[in-house]
Parts: C-alpha cells; structure tokens; sequence
C-alpha cells in the first residue's frame, strides 16, 4: 500500500530541484552577449555618446555656478559688505571705506578688511595689450609690486615669454604665485595685488573701496545674518551677506543676467533625453528581433516576470556600459577642452548626475519593455 508513495517521494524531489526557466536568464544573456554583440554595439555606443554629451553639459552648468563666484570662494570671508543694490562681486559700486567702524560696532570682534576690484589696460613683456579685473586685498603675501593669477591665465597674460611680468594702469607689476582657483569665462583674467597697489593702478582714492570683507577670528556667531540684516536697516545704502549667500548671489547673477546656465542645462536635459529615447529604442529592437525566442521561453514555462528579467538584463548591460563610456570620456573631454574652457571641471555632483540619469534611464526602459510583452498575442504565446 505504501509502495507507491515510497516511489512518487523521490520523484516529486527531483521535480523540486529541476531549475526554473528564468534561472536561464543569465546564460542567455552570456549568450547574446557573446554571439549578438554586433547588434547590440550600435545602441550601447549611440547611449554612451548620449550619455556622455549630457554628463559633459550638466558638468559644464555646474562649473558655469562655480566660475561666478570665483574670487568670492578664493578670499573665502565669513561676510561680505557691499554698497546696496550690488548682486555679484564682478560689478560692484564704489563706497567709502569710512563704514569699516560702522560695521565694526554692529559685529564686534570682528576682523574687518578692505577689497577692490576693477578693469584695467594691461600689457605684458611681448607688447601685447588686453584687460584684466585687478583685485586688491589684504592678507596675500604679496610685496607691493607682485601679482597672482590663475595658471590657465598665463598664456592669456603672456607669461610664458620668459619675463613674468605685467604692466597694469601704468604699473609694473611681477609675478609671484600662481593658482587654480581664479579660472574664469569673463575674458579678462584675474589679477589679484595688495590692496594699495590696486589702489595705484585703478586710481581710486585712498578712501574708497569696492566691498569690506568680514571674518571672525574666534568664529562665526549664529546670529550673523540677523546681525548683518540690522546694520542693511540701519544703514540702508550698505547690503549685507554672509559668505555663502555672496557666492550664492554671485553665480545667480551670471545665471539671471546672461541665461547662459540656462542654455547649457536645456542642453544637458535634451542630451539626456535622447539617451533615454535611445535606450528605449534599443530595448524594444531587442524585443523585436528575439520575438521568437521570448515566446519559445514563455511556451517552455517562462513566467513574465522571467521575461522581464531578460529585458531588464540587456537594459542594464547599456546603461552599465553607457556610465563606463561616461567615466572614461568625460573626464578626457574636459581635459581636452580646458585651453577654452579652463574653468569647466568634471566633479563629483557631476558623476552622481550620470548615476542619477543611468537609474532613470533602467526604470524608464523597463517600463517599456513591460509594455512590450503585454503586446505579444494570447495565440502567439499558445502556438508557441
């Protein structure tokens, strides 16, 4: 009587341990790699470029931000003062550096230091004439008659002659450091001095100055924009910002006033766009080229969810090879252009915004390749 169970036990065993279909997944995908590479090269290399033009545009956007607040990020205050109604440090409005003691009553203990910045003429050891934005402030280590700009500026200012030298408003000035945090897309490169050699060559008189720079030596106190709004109040031709807010109010300024960043974002949108379409578009030529192979898997016992995980496999095969094409170029692209683009620089957010785009990407193709297999047709599946 127990004969038959004692029988049927083993057998329902090896039933139990027989692989399901979509265990197969893997080994197809192997497969395909392996002898349809050629097909699947044409959407992998048309997602990296699109992906890679996006990933460099948003990179250039984020840079563009970071340019139009250079010089407020390079002097790093803990506030700036500036004359009511100026927005960006690149246009500022001359005032009189008589409110240093008024500013030094509303934020006591504080190390109050004066800026200047203006064009000037210059002319380097070749001859060669030009403009640059001279600022002048305290605390450089700079002699009187030295100067600092950015490297990328150098052959810009004609340094490579031989003589690092500069005459500036009529001033000669000689180089002495160099740095990497001035890159600019102003067309006139920064050129910074102490403040009484600014003075000199912009011709400016001893009591006026462009902004007055901020920094707490025993550190920020919490109340500083409460602080800084009630001197605005009390002196309503002065405006107040901490240095985050200057920096802030800088890069929003370039953004408002040129729509250059708005430009290069509207770019970097439409290449990634287009990636997206392309993924899509390569997912369901996939689709349509293995149709007869998807309903032999689904005749054989393949559950949708088994199919979709092919789909969604070969998905992720482009959008893992586009990041790849993205970390690879990208970088070299920037380096490349950095003689016209010196201040455009490939960062971290940067990357995070190729990932954030390659996730979108994987959701939207596997959106579109559900609805792919809900396309297939109940007879086609059944003769299958």
């Amino acid at each position: 009587m127990n004969a038959p169970s004692t029988i049927a036990q083993p057998a329902q065993q090896g039933l139990r341990r027989l692989p399901r279909p979509g265990g197969a997944v893997p080994l197809l995908v192997l497969a395909i790699l392996r002898h349809d590479a050629r097909s699947l090269m044409f959407g992998l290399v048309a997602c990296a470029v699109a992906a890679t033009v996006a990933s460099f545009q948003f990179a250039v956007f984020t840079s563009f931000l970071a340019a139009g607040a250079a010089v407020p990020r390079f002097i790093a205050a803990d506030a700036w003062i500036a004359a009511a109604g100026v927005e960006c440090f690149d246009f500022p409005a001359p005032f009189s550096q008589a409110y240093a003691g008024a500013v030094q009553a509303h934020l006591p203990g504080a190390r109050i230091r004066p800026v200047l910045m203006g064009f000037a003429g210059s002319a380097g050891p070749a001859a060669s004439a030009g403009n640059v934005v001279l600022i002048g402030m305290e605390g450089t280590g700079l002699a009187e008659r030295q100067f600092m700009a950015d490297r990328s500026d150098r052959r810009r200012l004609r340094l490579d002659a031989g003589t690092p030298a500069l005459q500036v408003g009529g001033v000669l000035l000689f180089e002495r450091a160099q740095t990497a945090a001035l890159a600019t897309f102003l067309g006139a490169p920064y050129v910074v001095v102490p403040v009484e050699t600014a003075r000199r060559a912009l011709g400016w008189p001893a009591t006026t100055v462009a902004f007055l720079t901020v920094d707490f030596p025993g550190g920020v106190p919490a109340d500083l924009e409460q602080r800084l709004a009630a001197l605005a109040r009390h002196y309503p031709e002065l405006a107040g910002f901490t240095g985050r807010q200057f920096e802030a109010s800088s890069s929003q300024y370039w953004q408002a006033k040129t729509g250059a960043g708005a430009a290069i974002l509207l770019a970097a949108l439409l290449a990634a766009l287009l990636m997206l379409l392309l993924l899509v578009n390569a997912v369901a030529r996939f689709v349509q080229r293995r149709q007869a192979d998807i309903l032999s898997l689904i005749g054989h016992g393949a559950s949708e969810s088994d199919v979709l995980l092919l789909l969604m496999s070969m998905a992720g095969v482009l959008v893992i090879g586009s990041l790849l094409a993205v970390v690879l170029a990208a970088p070299l692209i920037t380096l490349a252009a950095d003689p016209w683009l010196p201040w455009v620089a490939f960062k971290p957010v940067d990357a995070l915004f190729a990932v954030l785009l390659g996730a979108l990407a994987f959701a939207v193709a596997t959106l579109a390749a559900r609805a792919d297999l809900k396309r297939f047709p109940a007879d086609a599946i059944f003769r299958s």
